[in-house]
């Protein structure tokens, strides 16, 4: 081969020559990203990452209001049934769990697919009806004539003190102490 041809390098298909270097006119494209380009998207992950974790990882507050909140529903959901049932129904709080009962056939029969779970981290301290505390066991009932018993459960979630309050119309809400 002449030295002529090894110096310049073959010529490929597209007319460029392999192993020349790059004409003045033209730039050789980078390939990869800038440290800049990399910088924004660390950045983007990170904002993303910082928003997420507020709803993975409630805090103290957020996960006692969770609770309380869910715990009143359930309360609701059983005071409607003795409302719209029109047969007398019940809650008892015990083996960290919400527990429902109707009441039918001159005896009290546990609802089970109405039973809920409380969350590791919450524990029912007092359950008061009419002013007067409950034993542990003991039924809040709700009777289906629509006329209501005052009432509070006090609960701490994460050591932190919440309440759930019942009045005679019927109104349940949740209040942070």
């Amino acid at each position: 081969m002449p030295r002529a041809a090894r110096e310049t390098g073959r010529t490929l298909a597209t007319g460029t020559r392999h192993g020349s270097p790059p004409s003045r006119g033209r730039r050789r494209s980078a390939v990869g990203f800038t440290l800049v380009e990399i910088l924004v998207v660390v950045a983007i992950i990170g904002i993303v990452l910082a928003l997420a974790s507020v709803n993975f990882f409630p805090g103290d507050v957020e996960a006692g209001r969770r609770e309380s909140g869910r715990l009143a529903l359930a309360l609701e959901r059983a005071r409607d049934a003795a409302w719209f049932g029109g047969r007398p129904t019940a809650v008892t709080f015990d083996d960290r769990r919400l527990r429902e009962w109707r009441y039918a056939s001159q005896a009290w029969h546990a609802v089970r697919d109405r039973d809920e779970p409380l969350e590791a981290a919450a524990r029912v301290t007092a359950v008061y009806a009419d002013g007067q505390p409950l034993k542990p066991g003991e039924r809040l009932v709700f009777l289906p004539d629509g006329i209501g018993v005052p009432f509070r459960v006090a609960l701490e979630v994460r050591g932190l003190p919440w309440a759930i309050e019942g009045d005679a119309a019927g109104a349940v809400a949740v209040v942070e102490r």
